[in-house]
């Protein structure tokens, strides 16, 4: 998580597509909660947002706020499936990203910073969901080939 939240914070502001960067501990979260299941991202979680709360320019807690659906997306996916696919972790990535980015609007607004909402998600929500999916792949790949082993021993 440090790591995710270091590069998130440091590196990644260099490497923006349009002005945007992918949100990579979000991604990261919503990748491990499609393979590894709902114990392991409910602990690293709040760390992840801790951490970012942190290093970004934003408000302590706006992470952990922007993250909290996890848990309701975890119920979405249900309890009988073991994984959901790369197709469900792209419908949550997409979720995960409006309501992240919403709620990072919401504090600003909250803290007195005024901006359209409306254009916030057409000009910067909407194409920052498009840069995280494409960051979901390969993170996505990378925990299921690390974990295949725990997959494997989750079925016998």
């Amino acid at each position: 998580m440090l790591l995710a939240v270091l590069l998130e914070a440091s590196v990644l502001p260099m490497f923006t597509i349009n002005g945007l960067q992918p949100d990579l501990l979000l991604v990261l979260l919503v990748a491990w909660l499609m393979v590894r299941g709902a114990n392991e991202t409910f602990f690293l979680a709040p760390i992840g947002g801790l951490l970012l709360g942190l290093v970004d320019h934003q408000a302590m807690g706006t992470a952990l706020i922007g993250l909290a659906p996890l848990a309701f997306l975890q119920e979405l996916r249900g309890a009988q499936l073991r994984e959901g696919g790369i197709v469900m972790a792209v419908a949550f990535t997409v979720a995960m990203t409006v309501f992240y980015n919403f709620a990072y609007l919401a504090v600003d607004t909250l803290q007195g910073e005024s901006g359209d909402w409306l254009e916030a998600g057409s000009r910067v929500i909407i194409p920052t969901a498009l840069v995280n999916v494409a960051v979901l792949f390969p993170l996505y790949l990378a925990i299921l080939a690390l974990s295949r082993e725990r997959r494997q021993s989750a079925y016998a």
